[in-house]
């Protein structure tokens, strides 16, 4: 089947671009590395100074201030600073992680950064990610000040990641900390791209190639998904708030094209059953076109609605788990690989709402679960999908190669490969509608009883063969040849004249001579013919015509019998 799978032009194309896709992620990572150098990492864990209201929280590690950001309430000022005395003397970069807050960042007085305290005065959204803040040269032996401000009640759960980098690696370094993440979100939306810009041709020729376009979409939301939970899309753009509500928005997309791939692996579900995954996905498509109306009309951020989304997971998953499922031993390939994946994101699901609910105040090991195992989540759902739909499309083109191959038996003669009587009956109801012009030339074997007596009917066989073959190559193909009885064949053409089609059958009665001279043949290849013509007879039923044209060959044949004898 694998083998099989690969002679289809369109799997070859897809497999193509995935390893172009691979080939771009490689180069990419191999120029951020060869630009960024190896750098390295001063992190500040201890002897950090912390005031938040009127309480002061003096030589603490980042790792106790947990307690300190109990309750913190929106718009809320917390103070953070910290003693500048590494042993390097090399330009730093400062980088932060902060959650739903404003960053300010001064050395000594002097300040450096700032961002967001605009939005949160104003109480628009504010986004999650990382800063990136070059030092200034002479920060040795200053005092490194952080201010946060929270945009929304309890922003802060815990002390935000802060880690200084030599300038030349920051953003190398940050990149390299999430390989596997970036890795597979640049896959699954270049992937994703690649897949809808070949469905679009593959559609345009076989409308059952429309589940590959929303494996592309899904895919493609899931790359930006991934990139943006793993905040690596600050790769390409420094905008905090774009990353974040790309993150939400393509979160809240994700679940629309899954419901919508179950109706098409589950073909054979109860009609009760495809109704509810509709009702599901357009719960789903509703509440993503919602998000994307509160968020930009300023009602309310995507961040708000998060809640509702994730009790909304609730029916999503038992909706694409169970409604319409087969027994395992029922199912299709692909239908048992998509359900494998499912149960697979479903897991990882309800490991990322533990993370945020449960252990988001410990950031590292949230931290590493979104830099791996999301986007690895992602990454095989993507992959098993569109491996289960090739599997299908294999089947598919199985079952039509067979459809085909039984449609060729239907309407071709065995012995001769010459179209037969049912075909030629369409043809004259084609012309009949068309109301065209056309000739008919009508042909039967003389001597098939007497080959058939001398020589036996295997000879009489290949009498007929050869015959169909002669007429074949003088007539220029079989396309318009017909065997419409035992030794009886038909020629049709809308193209040809009275005059053309007797020249064509005079080519015959020659190469009947030359045939059984070469090839020894002790019997004679003999056939008489009748030509008649719609536009000559005046008749526009072909049933008409053949009956002239017929006639016409009985008097040809009548003729050879008294030349004979």
């Amino acid at each position: 089947m694998i083998s099989g799978l690969f002679k289809d032009k369109n799997t070859r194309n897809l497999i193509g671009c995935f390893f172009a896709a691979v080939l771009l992620v490689v180069l990419f990572f191999a120029g951020l590395k060869f630009r960024g150098g190896s750098g390295a990492y001063y992190e500040l864990p201890n002897g950090w100074e912390l005031k938040r209201g009127g309480k002061t929280y003096e030589n603490i590690s980042l790792e106790d201030m947990t307690g300190a950001f109990n309750g913190v309430k929106s718009r809320e000022a917390i103070f953070l600073s910290h003693p500048l005395n590494m042993d390097t003397h090399k330009p730093l970069t400062l980088r932060i992680y902060s959650r739903l807050s404003a960053v300010k960042v001064m050395v000594d007085d002097h300040q450096i950064y700032s961002y967001g305290f605009v939005n949160v005065s104003k109480h628009r959204m504010v986004g999650s990610g990382y800063h990136f803040i070059l030092l200034p040269t002479s920060y040795y032996g200053k005092m490194l000040k952080i201010e946060l401000m929270t945009s929304e009640d309890d922003a802060l759960t815990a002390a935000p990641e802060i880690v200084l980098t030599t300038a030349d690696g920051a953003i190398s370094m940050f990149a390299m900390e999430r390989m596997f993440g970036i890795f597979s979100g640049l896959f699954m939306f270049m992937g994703g791209l690649a897949i809808i810009i070949l469905s679009v041709r593959s559609i345009y020729m076989d409308k059952r190639f429309y589940p590959l376009a929303v494996i592309g979409l899904f895919s493609c939301g899931a790359g930006i998904w991934s990139l943006s939970t793993i905040k690596a899309l600050q790769l390409f753009s420094g905008d905090v708030t774009l990353n974040t509500v790309l993150e939400y928005v393509s979160m809240y997309m994700l679940p629309i094209p899954m419901l919508f791939l179950s109706l098409h692996f589950r073909r054979s579900a109860s009609p009760r059953a495809r109704n509810l995954i509709k009702a599901v996905m357009a719960l789903a498509a509703l509440y993503f076109f919602a998000s994307i109306f509160l968020q930009v009309s300023g009602i309310m951020e995507v961040t708000k609605i998060v809640g509702v989304f994730h009790i909304l997971l609730i029916p999503y998953a038992m909706c694409l788990i169970f409604a319409g499922s087969s027994k395992w031993r029922r199912m299709k390939a692909g239908e048992r690989l998509f359900q494998i994946g499912l149960y697979f994101v479903a897991g990882i699901c309800v490991l990322e709402i533990s993370v945020y609910y449960v252990i988001n105040t410990v950031f590292k090991i949230s931290s590493k679960i979104n830099n791996i195992v999301s986007p690895f989540a992602m990454l095989t759902l993507d992959v098993v999908m569109t491996i289960g739909f090739l599997m299908e499309i294999y089947d598919m083109r199985l079952r039509d190669t067979e459809r085909e191959r039984l449609q060729k038996l239907a309407c071709r003669d065995q012995m001769t490969g010459l179209m037969n009587r049912g075909m030629c009956s369409r043809r004259f109801r084609e012309l009949r509608a068309s109301g065209k012009d056309f000739v008919i030339l009508n042909m039967d074997l003389n001597g098939l009883k007497v080959v058939n007596d001398n020589y036996g009917h295997l000879t009489g066989d290949e009498y007929i063969r050869i015959f169909a073959e002669t007429a074949t190559k003088a007539l220029g193909g079989n396309n318009d040849l017909y065997r419409v009885g035992g030794d009886e064949f038909l020629y049709i053409s809308t193209e040809m004249s009275e005059d053309e089609l007797y020249r064509k059958a005079g080519l015959i009665k020659k190469l009947e001579k030359i045939i059984q001279r070469e090839n020894g043949i002790s019997f004679s290849i003999d056939a008489s013919y009748g030509i008649a013509g719609s536009r000559e007879s005046g008749f526009k039923d072909p049933e008409d015509v053949y009956r002239l044209a017929d006639k016409r060959m009985y008097e040809m044949k009548k003729g050879q019998k008294k030349e004979r004898n």
